[in-house]
């Protein structure tokens, strides 16, 4: 089920699809493997066998559960929410068969009250879905409109004043649906940018999230964009982002008009020294702060010529120079 979220982009997430395996760099401290493997400890059989315990960290085992039950989550709900498809898994993932993701974007299209944010590490199989016989794939996806309608009923489908049906269609690309990736380094917003592209250019609404930011990216060539969150990492192990990072993407979309949301500095917040070492005023995400000299074994570290404290996600906080940075793209339905 539908479960609201502490995320700051979004207001629930939505977990029809579990399960994973990692494809790049930023899945190496992943909470959802090692969520998932305390959620079987606990008993709950959704994550059966999808995650084993390496230390205090989760590894996924590329085992992938669908849900029928939870599939229906959204239909459940009137008031309009933010999903986020989905926090524990890859809705793209090579073991989710395109007629379970069918069912999904036909969900979507009953339910244009509410935004879906579709976040993958696999973009070329998104493209491959979203955009290879597109016709047939919105055939398929409307056949899957009816079945699910007949399957829960048309007094339990018709939650909001528009009657989805009436030989409606369910119409790619879906208008309330963001397609994302994520992109943490150049190599991979390099590999996944032109995937993207072909996504937009089918016309449906793209986003990125540069999370964990692990290094400089140029972001020439993502103006289609409708949306860039940026953010450092958080958890165990979690390694430092650099102001400069995060400054780039900030600048990119005030240049392009693309609105940008800093979701969070993670663990390690920028700080400077203050001349004899002594405590300077409240630092947080740009503020001012020392507690002793930098050295890597003290709570502090240098990325280049920034000097970074481990403080934790909440002392942290997301302002990049002191400016909170929230924006959303716009909602349609």
């Amino acid at each position: 089920m539908g479960e609201t979220s502490k995320i700051e982009w979004t207001d629930a997430t939505w977990t029809p699809v579990v399960g994973c395996h990692a494809v790049s760099p930023g899945c190496a401290n992943c909470y959802a493997a090692t969520m998932a493997a305390r959620l079987e400890g606990m008993g709950q059989p959704k994550y059966a066998g999808l995650a084993t315990r390496v230390g205090s960290k989760g590894k996924w085992t590329g085992k992938v559960t669908l849900s029928e039950f939870d599939l229906l989550a959204p239909l459940k709900k009137r008031k309009p929410t933010k999903w986020f498809l989905t926090s524990m898994g890859d809705v793209f993932h090579d073991a989710v068969p395109f007629e379970f993701l069918d069912r999904l974007f036909a969900v979507m299209a009953l339910c244009p009250q509410h935004t879906f944010q579709v976040l993958t590490k696999r973009p070329e199989r998104a493209a491959a879905y979203l955009n290879n016989a597109a016709r047939a794939r919105e055939a398929s996806i409307d056949r899957a409109v009816m079945s699910i309608g007949r399957r829960v009923g048309m007094d339990e489908i018709n939650l909001w004043d528009a009657n989805p049906f009436g030989g409606c269609k369910s119409g790619l690309p879906v208008p309330n649906v963001l397609i994302g990736t994520t992109a943490e380094d150049q190599p991979r917003a390099d590999e996944r940018r032109p995937h993207m592209a072909v996504i937009a250019a089918a016309g449906w609404r793209t986003f990125v999230s540069y999370e964990p930011a692990l290094s400089l990216v140029d972001w020439a060539g993502w103006e289609f964009l409708s949306w860039l969150i940026s953010g450092g990492e958080s958890g165990p192990g979690a390694r430092a982002s650099h102001p400069d990072w995060h400054r780039a993407a900030r600048d990119f979309c005030a240049t392009h008009g693309i609105p940008y949301m800093m979701k969070q500095w993670g663990e390690w917040a920028p700080t400077q020294p203050v001349p004899g070492g002594d405590l300077g005023g409240d630092m947080r995400a740009g503020r001012v702060q020392i507690v002793k000299p930098a050295g890597e074994n003290d709570g502090h570290l240098r990325r280049g010529d920034a000097l970074m404290e481990r403080v934790g996600k909440k002392a942290a906080g997301r302002l990049l120079d002191g400016v909170l940075h929230d924006a959303l793209p716009a909602v349609r339905s």
